[in-house]
């Protein structure tokens, strides 16, 4: 069981409510009873009897809860072990949503670094709220994410409520990425994502409220999680090698280097998609970032201006050629 999963069944136990855990937790409320029913299943008895008014803790709910509040606090004790223990070692702690973009980045300072005689550098991936969650809770010092630009006042709110630095970084319109011999390129120069629907869609496990997979184009507003044709994988090199096979596709952002070199693979625009991608960076508010920590913020800053100018320019060629 993720840990994380103690936290959202903690909070309910709090609120007494899904719904009201739902909104502290910066999650849907569907999501979250997804959850509390997979810790049940896990634990083998009911944790809460649902009523009218919420939920109440059953019996062995309670008994369940005493043990998650002791494994909670030991994790938090071993955080703090671990950064005293390191305190003398080069350090770098970041979470990041699933974008090769950023994670060239991270490999690009952790290659500078290679010969030092001490150092712990890490890297996870995962959705955007766990990575927020990585960074509130201390797992992680620098968290990389995206979200949807409607989605902007919410998220600013959200920072404010958690005491999280937020830094933008670029602002991006959605990608079809498919084999670089599909048929559908043929003479396109972008794609309509009805198109589509003939074909596999490829995406990571979890993350089902990431807004890459609820697409909305002209009048349409597609759930890609409902697709009838759906591969799940955890693995990067996985999805991009079933997507260079012709018969699959994903959505993301224009193409990360190599790509196509590697793998086969073109990111071509999604027609007539007014909703674009933020991109930022956050840190927890008066956190004293290390030195490497501060370089990744350095390099990822560059690395997506640079691609942000990039279809900038992609953008004025392709309406100067209309």
């Amino acid at each position: 069981m993720e840990i994380k999963y103690l936290k959202y069944f903690q909070a309910v136990a709090a609120y007494g409510s899904i719904n009201q855990a739902a909104k502290v937790m910066y999650v849907s409320q569907p999501h979250l009873s997804h959850i509390i029913k997979e810790v049940e299943e896990e634990a083998g008895f009911e944790l809460f009897q649902r009523t009218k008014q919420g939920c109440v803790l059953t019996k062995n709910g309670k008994e369940y809860l005493k043990h998650c509040e002791v494994i909670l606090k030991e994790i938090e004790n071993l955080k703090k072990l671990t950064n005293e223990i390191q305190a003398d070692k080069s350090i770098m702690s970041i979470s990041m949503t699933k974008f090769s973009h950023t994670a060239e980045c991270f490999n690009r300072v952790c290659c500078r670094y290679w010969d030092l005689e001490h150092y712990s550098y890490r890297l996870n991936e995962d959705s955007t709220m766990n990575v927020i969650e990585d960074v509130i809770n201390g797992s992680s010092n620098v968290g990389v994410i995206h979200f949807a630009s409607h989605d902007e006042s919410m998220m600013q709110k959200l920072f404010e409520d958690k005491e999280l630095e937020y830094r933008p970084l670029a602002m991006f319109l959605p990608y079809v990425c498919i084999s670089s011999d599909h048929k559908l390129l043929d003479g396109n120069r972008s794609i309509n994502i009805t198109e589509l629907k003939n074909y596999g869609f490829v995406r990571y496990l979890g993350q089902f409220e990431d807004f890459i997979y609820h697409i909305t184009t002209e009048n349409l507003h597609l759930d890609l999680n409902d697709s009838s044709r759906i591969v799940y994988v955890n693995d990067r090199a996985e999805q991009m090698n079933l997507i260079s096979t012709g018969g699959f596709y994903t959505i993301g952002i224009s193409a990360f280097s190599d790509q196509n070199s590697l793998y086969g693979v073109v990111s071509v625009p999604l027609m007539n998609c007014s909703e674009q991608i933020l991109f930022g960076i956050i840190t927890k508010r008066n956190t004293k970032l290390t030195e490497v920590e501060q370089e990744f913020i350095n390099e990822v800053t560059e690395s997506y201006h640079k691609l942000q100018m990039r279809e900038n320019q992609t953008i004025g060629s392709s309406l100067a050629a209309d």
